[in-house]
């Protein structure tokens, strides 16, 4: 035993304990905490890359913002989706969409209401936000026997 490891005789004044000290126990405890403050700064560096850009760009995501106007050029109440993904989204009350996490390269972005939608090719860019601008959604006819039917409902 090294000699700084050594007991002093101040831990034996009332004799001998029944369970000594163990001089290691503290170098244990010191090295575990520091793997767990360790562990801790690894998986909030994971945590925030996660949540950053670059992991879209590893991941090779962008991110589509528009505008959509109906034909009076009046916001667009509907839904946004993404061809051949489970992505979509609703345009907000001024006719506003974000769709993030979308797979990057030539897309097809999909305009919709409840009877019709239109189709508009975009590119998306890996690691960014493309503002794809304003969109036109041309409504079209909707046959009387859709309107009659949604009246009885």
């Amino acid at each position: 035993m090294a000699l700084e490891n050594s007991p002093s005789l101040d831990e034996f004044e009332e004799g001998i304990p029944e369970k000594l000290l163990d001089p290691s126990a503290k170098k244990k405890r010191i090295r575990s905490s520091i793997f767990v403050l360790l562990g801790l700064v690894i998986l909030l560096a994971v945590f925030s890359f996660a949540q950053s850009n670059a992991a879209e760009l590893v991941a090779g995501k962008g991110s589509l913002s528009g505008l959509v106007l109906d034909d009076n050029n009046q916001p667009f109440q509907g839904y946004i989706f993404i061809l051949g993904t489970e992505l979509e989204t609703q345009t907000n009350a001024e006719g506003r969409f974000l769709i993030e996490k979308v797979p990057a390269g030539a897309r097809i972005l999909i305009v919709a209401n409840d009877f019709a939608g239109y189709e508009f090719p975009v590119v998306v860019i890996a690691g960014e936000t493309t503002d794809i601008g304003q969109l036109q959604f041309i409504t079209t006819a909707i046959p009387e026997e859709l309107i009659s039917t949604e009246k009885l409902e």
